[in-house]
């Protein structure tokens, strides 16, 4: 994957109510792409540069209620602009997950339920996953897995064209899955993914022990490690070049991305409507684009995922993007689009300017949103001066029945949330008083819990 130099200078502007700035973008992109591989043996995810190999970062594998020992495989879906990774936990199961490769931070989705060593991802977003030599009746078979909860589904096989380990990759070039298998005698063969036939492919070349990891890289080529800590390219004829030796481990995976220029932005520019953003960008061409990730950072710096924007793919013509972001606390934002192509490759695109959420000009509450609600709401107010806040939770027949915050709170445009689990279905009122610079205010709403 590729992680390209910002083209201008960061500025700060203090915005109002509604200011527009524009962005334009003229000065030439340069990059090369990267690789991305894990280890099945350590907590560790790298990043190399293409086509060297040499490291370019390396960090853990974390992931919130497991201890992790390994990553068998790590793919790109280009549907939905995320890596997968088959993860090994301590304990339990392979699990499915989502995986950040600059942080090594796993989100999960669920177990896989055996020991799969293999997945790629064809050009649709189809998630296909092979069983190890050793998985029993998963074994040299291929699997669809369900995203949403890691299930997977019988789809064909078994492919036993080799003794030890499972490897496959996808080539949108020709709509075949590659598999290669083997240890002491290293085999290849494509599985076209309409019928599931396999066809052997006779290997020549470097001589190189089990294949560890691959991805395709496009031009008939495929990226490829072995059992050696060696990298390779395979060519779809099954011609091995060795191209790199002494990584940092056997390196499983692989994601790549190319270093093609697949977007040239012409705008980048941001609204601002009280508490709301409005982001707008526009490209005057795009190759091969998945689509946006758009990346917010509050005063901590830590950049997080607000949304994912698919892109038009391969367009000639200036496509105009918009998303809005919505009810933000005061304070400062820096905003930032991380273009993602169909392989997994990328580039940063920054706000020129520091986006400001200030004090709004008077006391206000909004209805609490969702109404009616089941068990978590959230309600709205706004505060033009530093304040004793309190807003107390009332039933039908005007008995308090909690106080839901009694605190002092900064000028500004705030949010709590509301977890009605312990009270039974029902209309109930929230009344807000607050107090600020000799300034009172007090209103009361209505709310419906329905359980």
């Amino acid at each position: 994957m590729k992680n390209k130099n910002t083209l201008a200078q960061k500025m700060n502007f203090l915005f109002s109510v509604f200011i527009l700035i524009p962005l334009f973008f003229s000065a030439p992109r340069t990059g090369s792409a990267y690789i991305v591989g894990t280890s099945s043996f350590q907590d560790s995810i790298w990043i190399f540069n293409d086509p060297s190999w040499t490291v370019f970062s390396g960090t853990r594998l974390t992931l919130s209620g497991f201890t992790v020992v390994g990553a068998n495989s790590i793919s790109w879906n280009s549907a939905d602009g995320q890596y997968y990774a088959i993860l090994r936990v301590s304990g339990f199961p392979r699990r499915l997950v989502t995986v950040n490769p600059e942080t090594g931070v796993c989100t999960d989705i669920g177990s896989m339920g055996a020991n799969f060593s293999s997945l790629t991802f064809t050009s649709g977003g189809v998630c296909y996953a092979i069983g190890g030599a050793g998985a029993g009746a998963f074994a040299e078979r291929i699997y669809s897995i369900n995203l949403t909860n890691g299930t997977p589904t019988f789809v064909a096989g078994p492919f036993p064209v080799g003794a030890d380990g499972e490897v496959i990759a996808y080539n949108s070039s020709d709509n075949n899955i590659y598999h290669w298998s083997g240890n002491s005698i290293p085999n290849m063969e494509k599985i076209d993914a309409g019928t599931f036939v396999a066809t052997a492919i006779p290997i020549s070349g470097f001589v190189h022990g089990e294949i560890f990891g691959a991805a395709y890289v496009g031009s008939g080529n495929f990226y490829a490690t072995d059992i050696s800590s060696l990298a390779m390219t395979v060519s779809t004829t099954g011609v091995f070049v060795l191209i790199a030796s002494s990584l940092p481990d056997d390196i499983r995976g692989l994601g790549y991305g190319d270093p093609l220029l697949p977007v040239e932005l012409a705008s980048f520019t941001s609204t601002v409507n009280k508490r709301d953003v409005s982001l707008n960008w526009t490209t005057t061409s795009e190759t091969n684009n998945s689509g946006f990730e758009i990346q917010r950072s509050a005063a901590n710096g830590q950049w997080t995922r607000v949304a994912w924007i698919s892109g038009k793919g391969t367009s000639v013509i200036p496509n105009n993007y918009t998303y809005a972001d919505r009810n933000l606390n005061s304070g400062s934002y820096s905003y930032r689009l991380k273009q993602v192509d169909y392989n997994g490759a990328f580039e940063y695109f920054n706000l020129n300017n520091e986006v400001v959420i200030g004090a709004p000009d008077r006391f206000a509450v909004s209805q609490n949103y969702p109404n009616p609600f089941n068990p978590v709401t959230k309600i709205n107010f706004d505060l033009p001066y530093d304040s004793k806040v309190s807003i107390k939770l009332f039933d039908i027949s005007g008995k308090e029945i909690s106080t839901l915050t009694n605190n002092p709170m900064s000028s500004g445009y705030h949010t709590i949330s509301f977890d009605a689990s312990s009270l039974t279905s029902g209309v109930y009122f929230y009344r807000i008083s607050a107090e600020g610079n000799g300034n009172k205010f007090t209103e009361t709403k209505r709310m419906m819990l329905v359980k």
